[in-house]
């Protein structure tokens, strides 16, 4: 059995008919039927701070019917305890890696969670986001792929 994460990019994708949607449905359709799919409770706050956030009532519309979609067919992993120590390690080791500045640091925070929660989790996370192939070089305990090439 595995287990996988989504990350908001992905999952946004899901019930929707937006482009890499096919690409993500055929690795959906390829899973084992023990494998597990889930997503963050991250994903979820990301999502509707976009809702939110946006003033195109179509676009509001099309985000609402997506959180429900998640809500629904995913289990929502809550954060823990368990991601702190992944956490500060992979938030200290990508900086020391890239020398990125504290304030371009911050801007990372939800992405380093989402890999802290994966390997907490022991899933893979499934995410279109370049910081996570770095994270993946970084910590040999991280992984990812890319559902969408």
């Amino acid at each position: 059995m595995k287990k996988y994460l989504l990350d908001t990019n992905i999952a946004s994708l899901l019930g929707s008919h937006k482009q890499g949607n096919s690409r993500l449905l055929k690795k959906f359709y390829n899973l084992h039927d023990d494998d597990m799919v889930m997503i963050s409770i991250i994903t979820l706050y990301e999502a509707q701070y976009g809702l939110y956030n946006s003033e195109n009532r179509e676009q509001q519309d099309e985000i609402k019917e997506n959180i429900h979609y998640l809500k629904r067919f995913f289990e929502v992993i809550p954060l823990d305890t368990k991601e702190m120590d992944y956490f500060a390690h992979l938030k200290v080791s990508y900086k020391n890696q890239t020398g990125i500045n504290k304030k371009s640091m911050k801007k990372n925070d939800l992405d380093i969670l989402l890999a802290s929660t994966a390997m907490a989790m022991d899933a893979i996370l499934i995410s279109d986001d370049a910081i996570f192939d770095k994270l993946s070089e970084i910590e040999t305990h991280f992984y990812c792929e890319n559902w969408l090439k």
